[in-house]
C-alpha cells in the first residue's frame, strides 16, 4: 500500500510537471486522440516507480519526458508511423505544394468562442491529418507562436500558417450557422 508521503508527492510532482509533459506528449504523439491515455500512462508508470524507489527532485522533469517518449514508441507500431507521413510533396520548383495555396480568409472575421470550442474540438480531432488537432490546441489553448510550434514539430511555419488559415476558413464554412 502506497503511503501517505508518496500520494502527496506525486500530487504535487503531477501539478508542477502535468502542463509540460501533456504539452510534449501532444508534439509528439502521431494522433491526439492518443494523447490523454499517453499521459495516462506516463503518470501511471510513474506512480508505481515512485512507490518502488526513491527518486531525485532535480530531474524529474526529464525522467517523465523518458518514460512519456518509452510510452509512446510503445503505443505506435511501425505500420502507424509509416501511415503518418506527409503528404506534402514538393512540385518541380522544390516548393512544397501546401505552399502554392493561395488562401483569402481574414482571422479577425472568425472569433472562435469559449462555448464552442467542444464541438470544434471534436470536429478536428476526427481530421485525418493529425498535425491539424495538434496546431490548434498548441496556438489557441497553450498560445505557442507558430515560430514556436513549427520548432515543436519540426516542419515550416508555412506549413503551421497554411493548417492554421485553411482549417479557420473550413470551420467558418462549417460552422457558420451553428457557432
Amino acid at each position: 500500500m502506497a503511503s501517505e508521503s508518496n500520494l502527496y508527492k506525486f500530487n504535487d510532482i503531477y501539478d508542477r510537471t502535468y502542463s509540460d509533459i501533456f504539452k510534449y506528449i501532444i508534439i509528439k504523439c502521431h494522433n491526439i486522440n492518443d494523447a490523454n491515455d499517453i499521459l495516462q500512462e506516463t503518470y501511471l508508470e510513474f506512480w508505481k516507480i515512485l512507490n518502488k524507489k526513491e527518486l531525485s527532485e532535480s530531474n524529474i522533469k526529464s525522467y517523465l519526458i523518458g518514460i512519456a517518449i518509452n510510452k509512446i514508441k510503445k503505443h505506435y507500431t511501425l505500420l502507424e508511423k509509416i501511415k503518418t507521413i506527409s503528404l506534402f510533396d514538393k512540385n518541380d520548383k522544390d516548393i512544397e505544394l501546401i505552399d502554392t495555396i493561395e488562401d483569402d480568409i481574414n482571422l479577425e472575421d472568425l472569433l472562435i468562442k469559449n462555448d464552442d470550442w467542444d464541438t470544434i474540438w471534436k470536429y478536428m480531432k476526427k481530421k485525418k491529418n493529425q498535425d491539424i488537432p495538434k496546431v490548434f490546441y498548441l496556438y489557441y489553448v497553450l498560445d505557442l507562436s507558430i515560430k514556436e510550434i513549427s520548432n515543436n514539430l519540426k516542419v515550416s511555419e508555412s506549413y503551421i500558417k497554411n493548417l492554421i488559415y485553411r482549417t479557420l476558413k473550413e470551420l467558418y464554412v462549417t460552422f457558420r450557422k451553428d457557432v
